[in-house]
């Protein structure tokens, strides 16, 4: 379907994007932007999405909201501003330009709102994985960095007798919401996706906790740790 008044170029498009971001934290730059939109193509492709409406949303849905300047109840109006001006410029129809806004406003995890069109969905989906796997695991630290968090707590790293805080703690925010995502994937494409990350993940945590604890243990004495988060692998004692 042709949404726009003239034919897309995709690739004129990245180019005039990109300066959309030139403001971005490190965990939302344009990098952010086109693993995003590669996530989107992937799962849109699989549950017939209108790929015109989610690509353009994938390649906006951060526009000028990862800025350090702005919090969050600021980033949301200012990505749809930005947004708006755009479509409006490329000769987007009204219609059209709804449809992606919307995607574009519903998208953030901190807002908890389910979706209503099948190309919003997706969106959160695609956002979300970026959080997870090997990409999720560097971007944590990114941003933990930049926010000056410690990482992790002393004395309980991995949240076993305590409610994670990841505003003070880096590996907490694991506990507190990455691990959470997978649950919460709106498409079985992405839910398959976010399986396979997830999974990733927890090896990670295992062999972390292996290394900060410094326990003596092979992969075959690895078993599930059944806490509360159900997040972490702990060894079985000798």
């Amino acid at each position: 379907m042709d949404h726009a008044t003239s034919p897309l170029d995709w690739d004129c498009l990245l180019h005039e994007v990109i300066h959309l971001y030139r403001d971005a934290d490190p965990a939302h730059d344009f990098s952010h932007i086109l693993r995003v939109c590669h996530n989107a193509e992937v799962i849109g492709a699989k549950e017939g999405a209108d790929m015109e409406i989610l690509l353009m949303a994938a390649l906006l849905h951060d526009a000028g909201a990862g800025s350090k300047s702005l919090n969050s109840d600021q980033a949301w109006p200012a990505a749809v501003h930005l947004a708006r001006d755009f479509l409006t410029r490329k000769g987007w129809k009204e219609e059209a330009q709804e449809q992606v806004l919307y995607a574009v406003k519903v998208h953030r995890y901190s807002m908890g709102i389910l979706p209503e069109t099948l190309e919003a969905r997706i969106l959160q989906d695609a956002d979300r994985l970026d959080a997870l796997g090997a990409v999720g695991i560097a971007r944590v630290f990114l941003t933990g960095g930049d926010l000056k968090r410690r990482l992790y707590h002393p004395d309980d790293p991995f949240c076993k007798h305590r409610g994670p805080d990841d505003r003070e703690w880096n590996l907490d925010h694991f506990y507190q919401k990455l691990l959470l995502l997978k649950d919460g994937m709106h498409t079985t494409t992405a839910r398959e996706m976010a399986g396979r990350r997830t999974e990733l993940m927890r090896r990670y945590l295992a062999e972390l906790q292996r290394e900060i604890e410094g326990w003596d243990w092979s992969e075959e004495e690895m078993v599930p740790d059944g806490g509360e988060n159900d997040g972490t692998i702990g060894p079985a004692r000798r």
